[in-house]
């Protein structure tokens, strides 16, 4: 299987910030001093909302190493990727942050951090892939990144019936854009 890192990806548009959880992110350019990133976004995520109007966001790797730096970020995948933007809580309140270039936020507890513009979009019925020019970034602390399955080896007990309520929502929304259901 192809899986990237899990991401937490975030952004800012008219004084509102957001941040999400996503699977997928890649390079995206064969021009060295031009880098380009491509993400996609569930279009249920206020996140996406958010870099469709403002055209900015912020990737970020999690760390997986050390032990201190996992509880980070399962903390951050709870907060960013099991609840929604929508419901009108401010996910970012009380994330340890900083704002970028860019604006967006730059989550300072993470391992790596890229800050990119869209230059395009493609409708992919329950998501949209994001291309993007890289216009900053960093490396913030070293340690391995969290993949999906270093997040379900220690994602504790009882955020697990959270955890699955939140992807079925996702999934059956997905299945519905689709005209799967």
């Amino acid at each position: 299987m192809l899986w990237s890192p899990l991401l937490a990806i975030t952004t800012h548009h008219q004084g509102r910030t957001n941040g999400m959880v996503a699977g997928t992110g890649v390079f995206a350019s064969l021009v060295p001093e031009a880098p380009r990133v491509v993400i996609e976004l569930t279009k249920t995520s206020l996140t996406h909302d958010l870099i469709l109007a403002s055209r900015v966001f912020a990737l970020h790797t999690l760390p997986a190493t050390p032990q201190d730096a996992l509880a980070t970020s399962l903390s951050l995948v709870r907060t960013l990727g099991m609840r929604s933007g929508h419901a009108g809580d401010d996910k970012m309140m009380g994330i340890a942050s900083r704002p970028g270039v860019t604006g967006c936020p730059i989550l300072t507890e993470t391992l790596t951090y890229m800050e990119a513009r869209v230059v395009a979009t493609l409708d992919g019925e329950e998501l949209t892939i994001f291309l993007a020019d890289v216009v900053g970034g960093g490396r913030l602390r070293s340690g391995d990144p969290l993949t999906l399955r270093v997040l379900r080896e220690h994602l504790p007990k009882e955020w697990q019936a959270e955890w699955a309520t939140s992807r079925e929502v996702q999934i059956h929304e997905a299945r519905r854009r689709r005209g799967l259901r």
